[in-house]
């Protein structure tokens, strides 16, 4: 069949070829150099263009046959090295697996040798060292990835991970920079390079890479944090340029409690902004706004030390009468009341309200520790013995606090956690003394009584 339509073909190809000639018997004239010319029948012409384009097609699909037969070989060869490769390394970490840690370390050594341009094994081999704390050997096995392959993503990550296990974080700026010019967009070392700056308490550096992190993540966390470090460029102006900045210094952190009101870092550095231009009611009136906002109990300590200073300790007396009014089950609150009692010497008072907790079913260190200190006051060094004991053993603080993010314990109040590199996280230890904001509270700050007071 194939061969009757070859003929067939070739039978229409003559038919079309002498009614050509038949129709056209002049001749043409074909130069091709100088006055050189090739004289043919239109027909001729005609058939001899064709057939030089088959030739031609011929050409070209032989040499496109021959270059895809190459290539393909070519790409088998590959994919067969690479399945040997796999199986190699594979083979390898199976050692490693078993525990024969010397014969994994000896065949990745060997396959490193064998395919140099592979960055699986260099690092396959430094998390065999790393595993084992051979740090040096991990660096040096990175380094040889390096040295052979160039700047890797993948090497640099890994030489990254190697110098947080050993705590030698100065190394990894350079390395994350690296990595940036690479994959100027990489988040994970936007973090590391961010958090790494937190820890150098390289503000403006931490600035710069929060911004450009806040174009890719758009988190309320990422939010929270972009504002701490916000916060801490405030707090070193605040410490280093206070009285040429003041002003440009507290409109900064006003503008951070307009975006995030439960920002309690910033409530308390505006107040203390207040304080040192000498404007003692604004920052009375800053730490009752914050406590209405969020409820922590560091604005009343700070309210307690302001008006104590101010000599006018009746203000922050009726203030945590108010609250207890309108909040009589807050416990946290009461115990304060008592302790600030004490610390004004109004023993009976202090004395009935640490009664009222013990009878509401409150029983922890502080609490004995506060009526100790109560009886000793009046003199009744039998009840204090007794109460103290329920203390012991003593802690150094009457509440402690606690990292809700980390969990990390510290003595006071701090705007900053050390442990997890958190803002506004610290808060009072104990779950059940934990205050919300409520209506109630907010309605008792927005009365005009309570503003003048604070």
């Amino acid at each position: 069949m194939r061969y009757k339509i070859f003929f067939l073909v070739l039978a229409l190809f003559l038919v079309f070829y002498f009614y050509i000639a038949h129709l056209n018997p002049e001749n043409v004239k074909f130069y091709y150099g100088g006055a050189r010319a090739i004289e043919l029948s239109l027909a001729e012409f005609i058939i001899a263009s064709f057939c030089l384009g088959v030739i031609v097609s011929i050409i070209v699909s032989f040499f496109y046959d021959v270059k895809t037969t190459i290539t393909g070989w070519i790409e088998k060869r590959k994919e067969r090295k690479s399945e040997e490769y796999l199986s190699l390394l594979e083979k390898a970490k199976y050692y490693d697996l078993k525990g024969d840690r010397e014969k994994a370390i000896e065949n990745l050594d060997r396959l490193a040798r064998r395919i140099p341009d592979r960055e699986e094994t260099y690092i396959a081999l430094a998390d065999i060292y790393a595993s084992m704390e051979d740090y040096d050997k991990s660096r040096e096995t990175l380094d040889l990835a390096e040295a052979s392959l160039g700047k890797r993503e993948g090497v640099l990550f890994k030489k990254v991970k190697v110098n947080i296990a050993t705590k030698d974080y100065g190394r990894n700026e350079a390395i994350l920079k690296d990595i940036l010019k690479i994959n100027e967009s990489s988040l994970d070392a936007l973090r590391m390079i961010r958090d790494l700056y937190i820890w150098k308490k390289d503000w403006n550096g931490a600035y710069d890479v929060e911004k450009r992190i806040k174009k890719y993540v758009k988190t309320e966390e990422e939010n929270k944090r972009f504002i701490g470090i916000r916060y801490e460029k405030v707090l070193t102006l605040f410490n280093e340029r206070f009285s040429p900045n003041a002003d440009k210094i507290i409109d900064e952190l006003k503008e951070m409690i307009g975006e995030d009101k439960r920002f309690i870092p910033a409530y308390i550095l505006l107040g203390e902004a207040y304080k040192r231009t000498d404007k003692l009611n604004e920052a009375g009136r800053v730490y009752g706004r914050g406590y209405t906002k969020t409820g922590h109990i560091v604005f009343l300590l700070k309210m307690e030390d302001l008006y104590i200073d101010r000599g006018d300790p009746g203000v922050i007396l009726k203030i945590y009468r108010r609250v207890l009014d309108v909040s009589p089950e807050d416990h946290l609150v009461s115990f304060l009341y008592a302790r600030l009692c004490l610390r004004l010497e109004m023993i009976d008072e202090a004395i009935d309200t640490l009664n009222a907790l013990f009878a509401e079913g409150e029983d922890f260190k502080g609490l004995h520790r506060a009526m100790a200190e109560a009886y000793i006051h009046r003199g009744e060094l039998e009840s204090a013995v007794e109460e103290f004991r329920g203390a012991f053993p003593m802690e150094h603080v009457y509440i402690p606090f606690v990292c809700t993010k980390c969990q990390a314990v510290t003595e006071e109040w701090k705007d900053f956690c050390e442990s997890c590199y958190n803002w506004n996280t610290i808060n009072v230890k104990k779950e059940e003394f934990l205050h919300t904001d409520t209506s109630e509270l907010r309605m008792l700050y927005e009365e005009e009584e309570w503003a003048r007071g604070a």
